[in-house]
């Protein structure tokens, strides 16, 4: 059932040893990689072809393909962050004045320049006859 699977003792903290970590053997693990060059979602027919093949279990398959998804999507965040740093860093850095239109534009308002009008109430919205 574990044909093609090494295994490795893992120790506890008081240095006894416990349950067997297994690993994939390399002929695996590039067979489960070039599955996944080819597409890195499992159909569940792929899923059994592939554990039989390689005898695994379906689960394994899954799980490593899950792992897998998770180690290339952080790859591809590191390398979307590292262009965007490099092209920020070739920007010439930005002053505030860059973002601020003319004074005029930011000029605050005084009473002369907008006098406040109180709207213009209609007969619906008197209260009290006020």
């Amino acid at each position: 059932m574990l044909d093609g699977l090494d295994e490795e003792d893992s120790l506890e903290e008081g240095g006894q040893a416990t349950e067997k970590k297994r690993r994939l053997s390399m002929h695996q693990v590039k067979a489960l990689e070039k599955n996944f060059d080819v597409g890195n979602k499992l159909e569940p027919e792929r899923k059994v072809k592939l554990a039989e093949e390689l005898g695994l279990q379906p689960r394994q398959v899954a799980i490593w393909f899950q792992n897998r998804r998770a180690r290339w999507k952080t790859k591809v965040l590191e390398k979307d962050y590292a262009m965007l740093k490099a092209n920020r860093e070739k920007e010439p850095p930005r002053n505030c004045s860059d973002c601020l239109h003319s004074p005029s534009d930011n000029r605050q308002l005084s009473g002369d320049d907008c006098p406040l009008v109180p709207p213009k109430s209609s007969p619906e919205m008197t209260v009290n006859g006020s």
